[in-house]
């Protein structure tokens, strides 16, 4: 049996993953959703890089999976739109504390969509190298090729530290424009549950991990994160659909604060 654990907020990473379960007949699991134990011969773990770090719910979920099977095949896969070094480094070090370690790791480029920074460069040929890059990745997975885990050096460390959801108030800079329509995506889409709707209305509940998700999401472009929604575009993987996405990566129940 094999699993594959994912986290993903603008589908690249999910269609990442679905693309390797294919190939070896995996299960894709959400990290979104409550953590579940692990006893397969084949474990992946497929997530966005932020900051040079691992996102915040990837590392909470890694940190509270139970991972029965030590002899298992243990591989990372990362995404990333700008650059990524060390990453999976992290990651290691948490296996490491069950037991088990990475035998093989990755990452593949693909759309930058961290819109507070960048444009979205949603380009054909971005979307190719893309998809040459990930065939030799799922072919390696499926030879269970292994190589040189990576290290997680001062450099990430110093990189992450200004990721925004360092605090978690970082949601006080999301701006809402009147075009809102009130149709409650963003809430739905929200990973770790920070957004409810009262009276019809997105309200921040202060423990966002700044995925943008919701920027994203919103169907009428009127959110965004310190700058005009519209201003540098929204994104989703154009191989997973939105009711898709929008199941995978909700969470069903409330985050513990």
């Amino acid at each position: 049996m094999s699993t594959i654990f994912c986290f993903s907020s603008t589908g690249n990473s999910l269609y990442v993953a679905k693309r390797i379960a294919e190939r070896i007949n995996a299960n894709v699991v959400s990290m979104s959703k409550p953590v579940a134990g692990c006893s397969d011969d084949v474990i992946g773990f497929v997530f966005p890089v932020y900051f040079w770090g691992l996102p915040k719910i990837v590392a909470r979920y890694v940190s509270n999976l139970q991972i029965q099977n030590k002899d298992a095949y243990v591989f990372a896969v990362t995404t990333y739109g700008g650059a990524a070094f060390g990453v999976t480094g992290a990651l290691n070090q948490l296996l490491m504390t069950k037991g088990v370690s990475l035998q093989y790791r990755n990452k593949i480029k693909c759309v930058e969509n961290y819109t507070p920074m960048y444009k979205i460069n949603d380009t054909q040929e971005v979307h190719q190298k893309t998809e040459s890059a990930l065939k030799g990745v799922v072919e390696d997975i499926a030879g269970k090729k292994s190589n040189k885990p990576e290290s997680y050096t001062f450099l990430n460390a110093i990189s992450y530290s200004a990721f925004p959801a360092q605090k978690d108030d970082c949601d006080k800079n999301f701006i809402i424009q009147p075009s809102c329509t009130r149709c409650g995506c963003c809430a739905a889409i929200c990973p770790v549950s920070n957004i409810t709707m009262q009276n019809e209305h997105p309200a921040f509940q202060h423990h966002c991990e700044h995925c943008l998700a919701c920027v994203h999401a919103c169907p009428v472009g009127a959110v965004g994160w310190k700058s005009k929604p519209k201003d540098k575009g929204r994104y989703r993987n154009p191989n997973v659909g939105q009711k898709e996405l929008m199941e995978f990566c909700g969470a069903t129940t409330q985050r513990e604060l």
